[in-house]
């Protein structure tokens, strides 16, 4: 999947489920059993979803097991393409 823009950090989107719960993140990150700190870096795009962070959150949201991690994969990629320039090419291997 292409993407002409930078996708959002599932953070971002992360932080508009929590207040539409009218949840503090104090007690999100307790709910799914992680620290303040951990939770508000994620929020504020610092730190990445894990596989262990996606399954605490599809548990407590509803969302399908991967859903964060792909929307958290997406923007990785998306970044990576945008530096690709910054390294060296690699050729693809013949047969």
């Amino acid at each position: 999947m292409a993407f002409m823009h930078d996708p959002a950090h599932p953070g971002e989107v992360l932080a508009g489920w929590i207040a539409d719960l009218n949840l503090s993140v104090t007690a999100f990150a307790a709910h799914v059993g992680i620290s303040r700190i951990m939770l508000s870096r994620i929020l504020n795009g610092r730190a990445a979803v894990t596989a262990d962070m996606d399954l605490r959150l599809s548990e407590a949201l509803g969302t399908t097991p991967g859903f964060w991690l792909q929307m958290q994969t997406q923007r990785d990629l998306w970044q990576a393409r945008q530096r690709a320039g910054e390294r060296p090419h690699v050729e693809r291997l013949a047969a």
